[in-house]
């Protein structure tokens, strides 16, 4: 039986090990196809880190998503497109 020795993690592997929301499985777009009594999730492959800024005036907060290519277009119809900043994931 030969033993191999692993090489030891440097610090940068260990910080992105545990930083929260690097999800290194499948990731699943998460754009709400429901209705107003359930929430039911798109379910395609996520391939994209959506940042969307607020137009109704109210200052509201960014709000990030993660969506499929397909839910990216349609949301860019629904939206101004200068309010929408993508990432590939």
């Amino acid at each position: 039986m030969v033993k191999t020795q692993q090489a030891p993690i440097s610090d940068i592997e260990r910080t992105l090990i545990e930083l929260p929301g690097l999800d290194r499985g499948r990731q699943l777009c998460e754009c709400d196809h429901g209705d107003d009594e359930a929430y039911a999730a798109c379910g395609r492959k996520a391939k994209w880190r959506v940042s969307v800024d607020c137009v109704c005036g109210e200052n509201h907060p960014r709000r990030v998503e993660i969506l499929c290519s397909r839910c990216l277009r349609t949301l860019r119809e629904l939206q101004d497109r200068d309010t929408i900043t993508a990432r590939r994931l």
